[in-house]
């Protein structure tokens, strides 16, 4: 504190509140003279410091009498929840706009207007604009406007300037760079659109929750090797020049110097990009070269400071900066508790007004003794203060109108609400007598578009017959999409669309079950069959696997160390250790077997569908009986193999096309559960005793696996893109089924459309 005042001593400054002290010590010794009268008007509280230079200021103030409205009608209504009285208002406000559109002056108050300014304003938008929320519809002038601006730094424009300065972290939250990738505030985001696209799939295959800018200038270089035309862009070059930049080791600097490397950094990537800014962003480009003015100020004041620093205190300073955008005066405000004070209007709707927010609950400040906030009636200090702000502004607004609802919500998530005490005694009126059902802009928008009359529905569920030349992707999977839902097999297979799995920390679950499978090919390779199995002992077999699961965990892991850490990776072979040591020693009850196949790759043709299978393992009994197996690390029962849709059709497929196979039989290994479920002609019954069920007519089941699949097939070649669940669990389950519609390859795209070969 005491190097500040020195500093502000050599600045020959002082900070506003000591220009309070100064003004009421030149009252008091007569620098300036007292005033006979003071009038006040509209204040509901005066700060301390304010009243204490009024009272040395003149012994006369006169509060002079609030403006009220005649004859104010009040009304009091209730709402479901704060989505509800949110609509409600805007309805209301919709309605009494059309009625007098020259006369109308409404009011809408929201208390807590700051918390949920972005919900209040698109159901706004939604009931007076409804298409203006339609992609790529230009921004323009609404007919509502907000007192409370937004802060600087959280508005698109300049929240991608702060996200470019962030490209030197180490630790990238993926979804922001994605989110980065998509702005359209740096380069040329028309003309990268489709490049971005496919970049932002490639970060998300990495499956990492953060990533760096070298993961970026990776996915970058291989993304123009593998589609060379995306070169021209310029794209790798940029971010190559970014990483040189930042490579650079910065020694501390004035925030003026900041500003330097910062402009530096914009440059590279083309900030704000060449997309021509609307009214609003030009608004906030030109506030924020206020706020780099006010930042470069700050070499009156500090030392030198760190990049991070300098990035942190340029963006508090964009935060604490209000935007408001500069629009003409219109007919609707939407104001918070204080601004709507003294107001007058034609019409007003306050919301909001349950018992748990109005009046609102007591706040004080955690750094200064709660005992001189409530001494000094300092903001939010105390229950009693806040009960009389709420009351004085309560009365004002029932003076600031002639047409006034007070409206509240029944409940908040599953909390139960009830109305403020403070608006009780006023009759309840219910909402639908108040909206009388207007149409909203939203209604009319949607009744214009049924009524066009160049519009015509068309339902067409079919694609183009799938041609010879076609490549067919999925292998199995085909059959198991086509018969899940038509469309899925047709967007993925067809049209090349993907859904890269969330990332996780550490292995995910595609990740565990490759591991097992790896792990159970180098063991069976070892052991040959079940003799090889009987020849060790506990300690023995505890110690092969323990080394076969550590040399694949260890080669994962350094292949991508960042993410998978020395002591993980420990943890995580000790677990996949105990979990196959259990499930062998479990198979040394089995009838004797040879392991005759081993993740075997297997190139068929199944209805004119040139199609690759790997498996994971066959068996064979001393009888000549051969078990094809599957490994699963989840759930898995033989029921999928029924109906006439199989959801599981791996094993089926092969029994069907390959040779000598008596039974198929799911693995399931997981901690839940370790079992056996198949279907076959055994000769050996014990093995039906370890869930091997016995099939009735094997080569009937056969032949009855053969015609499904036959169907599915023909159906896939047909072009079949029905949006068909096979039933209703999958329906549940198939949300992403909407952004395939979206994340179509467009390589894939043009080569279907033209016929070409897809490489």
């Amino acid at each position: 504190m005491t190097e500040f005042k020195r500093v502000l001593h050599l600045q020959n400054s002082v900070t506003r509140e000591t220009s309070y002290e100064l003004i009421a010590q030149a009252f008091a010794l007569g620098d300036l003279k007292k005033l006979d009268e003071i009038y006040l008007e509209g204040f509901d509280d005066l700060p301390p410091l304010i009243r204490h230079i009024l009272d040395i200021a003149t012994d006369s103030p006169i509060h002079l009498p609030n403006q009220t409205a005649k004859h104010s009608h009040l009304i009091r209504t209730q709402t479901s929840n704060l989505e509800e009285e949110i609509r409600a208002a805007a309805l209301w406000s919709y309605s009494e706009l059309q009625a007098a559109p020259s006369d109308a002056l409404i009011g809408i108050v929201v208390p807590n207007l700051g918390q949920c300014r972005d919900q209040v304003e698109r159901i706004f938008t939604e009931v007076f604009e409804a298409h203006s929320i339609v992609p790529n519809s230009p921004r323009y002038t609404l007919p509502f406007n907000f007192s409370a601006g937004t802060p600087l730094g959280t508005t698109p424009l300049i929240n991608s300037l702060f996200e470019i300065l962030r490209l030197q972290d180490d630790n990238w939250p993926l979804e922001k760079l994605c989110n980065l990738l998509h702005s359209p505030f740096w380069g040329d985001e028309p003309q990268e659109a489709i490049a971005r696209a496919h970049l932002i799939t490639d970060l998300r295959k990495l499956g990492r929750i953060t990533l760096n800018t070298s993961d970026l200038r990776y996915c970058t270089s291989k993304l123009e090797e593998r589609i060379p035309q995306f070169s021209n862009l310029g794209l790798s070059k940029r971010f190559e020049e970014i990483g040189n930049l930042l490579r650079r080791r910065f020694d501390n600097k004035s925030a003026s110097a900041w500003l330097i490397v910062f402009d530096q950094l914009l440059a590279i990537m083309n900030w704000p990009g060449t997309r021509r800014l609307d009214s609003q962003e030009y608004q906030q480009l030109n506030q924020w070269f206020e706020v780099r003015d006010q930042f470069a100020s700050m070499d009156n004041y500090s030392t030198t400071i760190s990049y991070p620093q300098a990035c942190r205190y340029l963006r508090e300073l964009a935060d604490k900066t209000p935007f408001q955008a500069q629009t003409p005066d219109s007919p609707i405000q939407i104001l918070g508790a204080l601004e709507a004070a003294g107001l007058q209007f034609s019409h007003l709707w306050v919301m909001g007004l349950s018992d748990n927010q109005w009046p609102p609950v007591p706040s004080p400040n955690p750094m200064l003794p709660l005992h001189l906030q409530r001494e000094h009636k300092m903001p939010h200090a105390s229950a009693t203060r806040e009960l009389e702000i709420a009351e004085g502004l309560t009365q004002r607004y029932k003076q600031s109108a002639q047409h006034i609802i007070f409206s509240s919500a029944h409940g908040d998530g599953d909390t139960e609400l009830r109305p403020s005490a403070l608006i009780r005694d006023i009759p309840l009126t219910d909402i639908s007598a108040i909206l009388k059902q207007p149409e909203s802009a939203l209604q009319n928008y949607y009744a214009q578009l049924q009524n066009y009359s160049q519009l015509e529905i068309i339902q067409d569920a079919s694609g183009p017959q799938l041609k010879a030349q076609e490549p067919v992707r999925g292998g199995s999977s085909l059959f198991r999409y086509q018969a899940a839902c038509p469309f899925e097999a047709f967007v993925r297979l067809r049209l090349g669309a993907t859904t890269p799995d969330e990332p996780v920390i550490g292995f995910n679950a595609a990740e565990r079950g490759n591991l097992l499978h790896d792990s159970l090919a180098a063991i069976w390779r070892e052991l040959k069959s079940s003799k090889g199995l009987a020849a060790l002992d506990d300690h023995s077999l505890h110690t092969l696997v323990s080394n076969i699961t550590h040399d694949i965990i260890g080669k994962i892991q350094a292949r991508n160390p960042r993410k998978l850490g020395k002591v993980y990776c420990e943890l995580e072979q000790k677990r996949l250790t105990q979990l196959l040591t259990e499930w062998l020693s479990a198979e040394r009850e089995r009838p004797d077997f040879d392991v005759v196949a081993i993740e075997e790759d297997n190139d068929i043709e199944f209805a004119g569908l040139k199609l690759k299978l790997r498996i994971d393992r066959i068996d064979e009994f001393s009888n000549g009986d051969r078990l094809l197996i599957d490994y699963k690390t989840g759930n898995a029962s033989s029921k999928s193999w029924q109906g006439e849709r199989i959801t599981e059709p791996q094993l089926p497929l092969y029994a069907v096309t390959g040779k000598d196979i008596t039974a198929i039989s799911f693995a399931q290994i997981n901690r839940k559960q370790q079992k056996w479920d198949g279907l076959g002609e055994l000769h050996d019954t014990s093995l039906n005793q370890q869930g091997i069920k016995p099939s009735d007519d094997w080569q009937y089941q056969l032949q009855e696996w053969r015609d499904q699949l036959q169907k599915l097939a023909n159906d896939f070649i047909a072009g079949d893109a029905r949006v068909d669940f096979k039933d209703a669990t999958l329906e549940t389950y198939a949300a992403d089924l909407i952004p395939l519609t979206r994340l179509a390859d467009a390589d894939a795209i043009t080569q279907f459309s033209s016929g070409g070969d897809a490489q």
